[in-house]
């Protein structure tokens, strides 16, 4: 018996180390993408400031709309409010 529990053992090492890889794989896989996302966000946002600026749009509102479409794209739908006094967005 105790043969048989060593190489039952060894088979679950083995099949730890397995999923352990892929699981590795699979987060870096996500983290990839959600960069690629998240780069793609801010050149539309990025162009979103820039085609309102220069169609006139206010400088202030041009970055508030450009926010609006961060927070939309990456799912942010909670109201942000600027602290007077520091500048620092607060929810």
């Amino acid at each position: 018996m105790g043969e048989n529990e060593n190489e039952q053992t060894e088979a679950a090492g083995s099949f730890e180390e397995l999923i352990s890889g892929i699981e590795t794989q699979m987060n870096a896989e996500r983290l990839h993408k959600q960069g690629a996302f998240a780069v793609t966000a801010a050149r539309i946002s990025g162009t979103v400031l820039t085609e309102a600026m220069a169609s006139g749009v206010p400088h202030e509102l041009a970055k508030e709309m450009a926010a609006d479409t961060w927070n939309s794209i990456m799912g942010f739908h909670g109201l942000v409010a600027e602290d007077g006094e520091s500048g620092v967005a607060v929810q």
